[in-house]
């Protein structure tokens, strides 16, 4: 065991054991008989040549082995890292990522691990967005620490391991070309009738998502009062899109003609 606080830099050295005796204790010989171990109480921060010793249960072989191999050892050290997402491929056509609702939970993990190691790494997690559905995405993703190189740190411990990535998607804004209705309210005066009614535009532009915009026909306005009109009513009134779609013009007029019916009497 190493001292507390200190950790080996990379992985166990190999131990290279020749093994010594005849042809036919040769063919027998078992080389999970042998153990080695290393004696890491006096090794400090920087390269350390650490006594080994192995031991062997067959007596009929002869070992020959080194009396100690070289390492490195480091402080165990500990840093904070707020994670961000590896974003993979694109997203399907016609989509994009809400990056304003795009959340991970918990935003920061601990990272432990010799202290040579934790210079200029990040914790990343790594989300293919060709994977995701149009619905989004929320769910779990292990957490990656990774150095400036974008290569993977070994020797290093994340807690939590895990974090959740919560992602929203959504169709991109199409614009199209929307007619504009009008609606009267109320009826003309006695003898009276509407013969005509004009609106202008007749259309306007309207930009939205897809899925929004698509079933709308027709761009719903203000409604326009001819109670008791003996004459023209023009009313400039305000174009109503449904939420979330824009239209490049606000308001439009309606020009509401009144005529006098025919052969109706008596008139007042």
């Amino acid at each position: 065991m190493l001292p507390t606080g200190l950790v080996l830099v990379g992985d166990a050295p190999l131990v290279t054991v020749n093994v010594i005796g005849t042809a036919d204790n040769l063919k027998q010989f078992d080389y999970r008989t042998l153990h080695v171990t290393g004696n890491f109480t006096n090794v400090k921060v920087g390269h350390d040549n650490v006594p080994i010793a192995v031991a062997n249960s067959d007596p009929n072989v002869t070992i020959d082995a080194p009396s100690s191999v070289l390492v490195t050892v480091d402080e165990l050290a500990t840093a904070t890292q707020t994670v961000s997402i590896d974003r993979v491929h694109s997203l399907l056509p016609g989509y994009h990522e809400q990056t304003s609702a795009t959340t991970i939970t918990p935003a920061s993990v601990k990272v432990d691990g010799p202290t040579s190691k934790l210079t200029g790494i990040q914790a990343v997690v790594q989300v293919d967005l060709s994977e995701v559905t149009v619905s989004g995405i929320d769910r779990p993703y292990t957490v990656l620490i990774l150095d400036a190189n974008k290569k993977l740190v070994p020797q290093t411990t994340v807690t939590p391991a895990q974090v959740t990535v919560k992602m929203v998607i959504q169709a991109d804004a199409i614009t199209e070309t929307k007619p504009v209705g009008f609606t009267l309210t109320g009826q003309p005066a006695s003898c009276y009738r509407v013969s005509n009614v004009q609106i202008a535009p007749l259309e306007v532009q309207a930009t939205g998502l897809q899925n929004v915009l698509s079933p709308v026909s027709l761009l719903a306005t203000d409604p326009v009062d001819i109670s008791n009109a003996k004459s023209d009513v023009v009313k400039t009134v305000t174009i109503r899109p449904p939420a979330g779609v824009e239209v490049n013009q606000k308001t439009a007029t309606v020009h509401v003609f009144i005529a006098q019916t025919q052969g109706v009497s008596p008139c007042p």
